[in-house]
């Protein structure tokens, strides 16, 4: 993260959420101008990672953040002033998307992804971002940008009014918005499958019994209350929606069905692409022109 950026930051209240992550290192942050007079021309992009990765590449096979994308995005003649990120959560870098630990930070993690999408509007003076979420950090960003309050594991918490309207692009790469099956017979252990803001598909749906093997749709209910208030939320995202995900995706599973419907799918989408080769993290490093062409163009 440039020096400017950081300055800013410091001076505009943000210094106690230590954006630039400088317990991570260099790659745990990007983005900013290099000097005062640097201008910002086109819409600036933030990219989210999921759990257990880094906004940068920090160690293989896992956490490899969005250096790949960032790095396609330069060479599309986009500058550090238009393209940004940050670390979030306690289980950065690990590798380990889905970790079994014990307590949930889901609010903290909203409100600090809340102050980051507000502080680069702010400092950037655009009068529209761009949103790319990964995985975990995809139902995330959406409830950022909703807003809304949230009563969570780690408290309650508000998060101000919606920003869709701030919102040129949103992509949502293999985000589990309707939750995960492994999660359906085990709502408490671990943590990251509780009902309240964890990833808890519901018990059963209407007349169905096996969340990655339903014979039809059904409407689902009794879901993870995070993402069912993010999902039954009218409040765009943004003016174009897209969303990503891929048949062998080894983390959602079963296709990345969940009660009959791919759980990446973003209610009121635009658009979609779904891949027949691509794992959870080749979602998100190898589709960096799908990434492009979807910000820019408005095309997937």
């Amino acid at each position: 993260m440039m020096s400017h950026f950081v300055d800013w930051l410091i001076a505009h209240g943000y210094e106690q959420d230590a954006f630039d992550r400088p317990d991570v290192g260099p790659n745990g942050s990007f983005g900013g101008k290099r000097r005062s007079s640097d201008r910002v021309e086109k819409e600036p992009v933030i990219f989210i990672h999921g759990s257990g990765d880094a906004a940068l590449y920090t160690q293989q096979p896992l956490a490899t953040g969005f250096s790949r994308s960032i790095q396609y995005f330069l060479e599309q003649n986009y500058t550090e002033a238009e393209l940004y990120a940050t670390t979030w959560g306690d289980m950065w870098g690990s590798g380990s998307m889905l970790d079994t630990y014990s307590t949930m930070h889901t609010c903290g993690n909203l409100i600090y992804l809340r102050r980051f999408l507000e502080a680069v509007i702010a400092y950037t003076g655009a009068s529209k971002v761009d949103i790319i979420a990964h995985s975990v950090g995809v139902p995330l960003m959406r409830k950022v940008v909703k807003g809304g309050t949230l009563i969570g594991t780690d408290g309650n918490c508000t998060l101000g009014a919606p920003l869709g309207a701030k919102v040129d692009t949103f992509l949502g790469i293999a985000g589990p918005n309707y939750g995960l099956c492994v999660c359906q017979l085990a709502q408490t252990v671990p943590a990251w499958c509780n009902a309240l803001d964890g990833l808890y598909p519901g018990y059963t749906c209407q007349d169905q019994l096996l969340c990655g093997y339903t014979s039809g749709s059904c409407k689902q209910e009794n879901y993870s209350n995070l993402l069912q208030k993010t999902n039954d939320d009218p409040q765009r995202e943004g003016d174009h929606v897209y969303a990503m995900w891929s048949d062998v995706d080894e983390v959602l599973l079963n296709r990345g069905m969940v009660w009959g419907k791919p759980t990446a799918r973003i209610a009121g989408m635009n658009g979609r692409w779904i891949s027949d080769r691509n794992g959870h993290v080749a979602m998100k490093d190898l589709t960096e022109l799908r990434q492009f062409e979807a910000v820019v163009h408005h095309s997937i």
